[in-house]
Formats: structure tokens, C-alpha cells, sequence
């Protein structure tokens, strides 16, 4: 287990056990003999002593915190020509599992943040890359007859999820105008915006924000109705593949190009703040301004708006 502190975040080794044992615990002996054993292994005379309580009833709760499986029995000692059973806590957390919503890690992802773990998952399963990224022809193309300049930004996004990925298979990339029917169908992670790239302006009536203006140059969330037209907006969107609910799409974009930067920098450099609140089963949106720290002309950081 991660928690996230004001001074930075400490992991602990936790226990999982069923909701029902949790129960022993509502007891304050309990909790106090448990506290005993992490400072070091006794069995339940030494405890007894510790505390001033009554021998047999901190073995009771032994028995029945041995049975929770939050203490262990570790060995067993000869005194005073009698058994002294030896107990020690087991882990610092102990924790319920209410429901599976887990899934599997590999080896050299488990210092990341779970977080971003479940933020990737349904688009890197067992250090593969699951879902085809798609980013807009360069050239004039689509009903908008226009060009897409973020394949830049594209160099930063794959190294980001290079880092999750062990087993690659090229090319993981297509231009929207090379897509056929059938890939809208699997799980894409798509670059851009509606007038860039054709796959997003195809999702475009499904999205949790929604395009306005001519050319569709501003947009609205669906959520608060707020209007956004300040070019550098951005928008990370992670939902159900509209063509196909066994799927799902990522989408990485702005109003303009700046708005895809900032998106960018948000997923890469700060995705743990911008996935920390993220919920179970509902879809995923976060819309960030790009800002000018360095007053560069360029954007080079980014605050999260919703």
C-alpha cells in the first residue's frame, strides 16, 4: 500500500483479509494487543505484563486475531518448564477487499503509483501495448481540410508509455486517414481534435464535452457547461469505445495545438495529480490550461481547470 503524505508518500507491506474477520478489530484490547506486537513478537504472559490485563483474556483475542490472520504464531519457547507461544503482527495495513477491481502487475511496475496503474491498464495489459494510437494526417484531409500538427507532440506521449511497455509490436501507430471501419472497433488512443484528426470528429457526438462553432473550434463540458475557447485548453478523455462497449478509447487533445501540448504535459509530467480523484466505472475527463512559466512563447506547464 502507497499513502500519500504532505511530506511525499511511504509504502507499507498490507494485509488483505475477508470483510468478516475485519470485525476483531472493533475492540480496543484488541487493537491495543495488536500495537504491542509491532514493536516486538511476545506471547500472551509478556503482553499480560505490558499492559496490566488479565492473562486469559489477551489469549482469547490472540486466538481470534491468529484466526483474522493479522498476528502469527512465529515459535514457541520453553519457560519456566511451560510452552510460551510467540506472536508477531503480520503487516502494518490490514484492508478489506470489497470488490475485484484489480488487475495483474508486472514485476517492474510495482513501484509505480497505482494511480497510474489504473489509469494505463486497459490500454497496456502484460507489458503490451493494447490499442492502436491514432494521429492526424500531417496534410490537408477531412471535412475540414485541414492539417494536424501534433504528431510532434507525439515523440513525448510514446516514450511515456514505452516506459510501461515490454513487448512491442510495430508499427503502433495510424494515420487517421489510413483507418478502416474495422479498427474503430478496439481500443484506440486517439491525438488531436475534431478537425485534426477524422477518428475523434467520428466520436465527437458520444464525447463528454461537446464541439461548437463552424469549425468546431471551441467546446463545451457536458459536465459543468462551461464554454472553453482559449487555444491552449486541453482535454485527456479515457471512456467506452462508443463502436464497441468491450473497449475503449484515450483521447489526448486541445482546442489548438498548444491545447494538445499542455494535454500532453499533463498526461506525461503530471499524471498522478491528474488521475488521483479518478472513479470507478465512469468515464474520465480532465480539461487543463497550458501555461508559460518560463515566458518563452511555449508552453511549458499546465493547471488542471476540471
Amino acid at each position: 500500500m502507497v499513502e500519500h503524505t504532505e511530506d511525499g508518500k511511504k509504502a507499507y507491506k498490507s494485509l488483505i483479509v475477508e470483510p468478516d474477520k475485519l470485525s476483531v478489530l472493533n475492540s480496543p484490547l484488541a487493537l491495543e494487543i495488536v500495537k504491542e506486537l509491532t514493536r516486538e513478537p511476545g506471547c500472551a504472559l509478556d503482553i499480560a505484563r505490558n499492559l496490566q490485563l488479565d492473562e486469559q483474556k489477551v489469549y482469547y483475542y490472540l486466538r481470534k486475531l491468529e484466526h483474522s490472520g493479522i498476528v502469527k504464531l512465529v515459535r514457541t519457547e520453553r519457560r519456566h518448564g511451560m510452552t510460551a507461544k510467540i506472536y508477531e503482527a503480520v503487516a502494518p495495513v490490514v484492508a478489506a477487499k470489497l470488490h475485484d477491481d484489480g488487475f495483474t502487475l508486472e514485476a517492474d511496475q510495482a513501484a509505480v503509483s497505482p494511480h497510474i496503474q489504473k489509469f494505463l491498464h486497459l490500454f497496456v495489459n502484460n507489458g503490451t501495448l493494447d490499442a492502436k494510437i491514432i494521429i492526424g494526417d500531417p496534410d490537408e484531409h477531412g471535412r475540414f481540410d485541414t492539417r494536424s500538427k501534433e504528431g510532434s507532440y507525439f515523440s513525448d506521449f510514446a516514450i511515456f508509455i514505452g516506459s510501461f511497455i515490454n513487448k512491442h509490436s510495430f508499427p503502433c501507430y495510424k494515420i487517421d486517414t489510413e483507418i478502416h471501419s474495422s479498427d474503430l472497433n478496439e481500443n484506440l488512443i486517439l491525438l488531436g481534435n475534431a478537425r485534426t484528426n477524422t477518428v475523434i470528429d467520428r466520436f465527437k457526438d458520444s464525447l463528454p464535452i461537446t464541439f461548437l462553432g463552424e469549425n468546431q473550434s471551441h467546446f463545451v463540458s457536458k459536465k459543468t457547461k462551461k464554454v472553453y475557447k482559449d487555444p491552449r485548453i486541453g482535454v485527456i478523455i479515457k471512456m467506452k469505445n462508443p463502436f464497441n462497449t468491450e473497449k475503449n478509447i484515450m483521447i489526448i487533445g486541445g482546442i489548438r495545438t498548444r491545447g494538445t501540448r499542455a494535454a500532453i504535459i499533463a498526461l506525461t509530467q503530471n499524471i498522478e495529480e491528474l488521475c488521483a480523484n479518478q472513479e470507478n466505472g465512469s468515464d474520465f475527463i480532465k480539461i487543463v490550461k497550458g501555461l508559460d512559466r518560463e515566458g518563452r512563447g511555449v508552453i511549458d506547464s499546465m493547471e488542471i481547470l476540471e
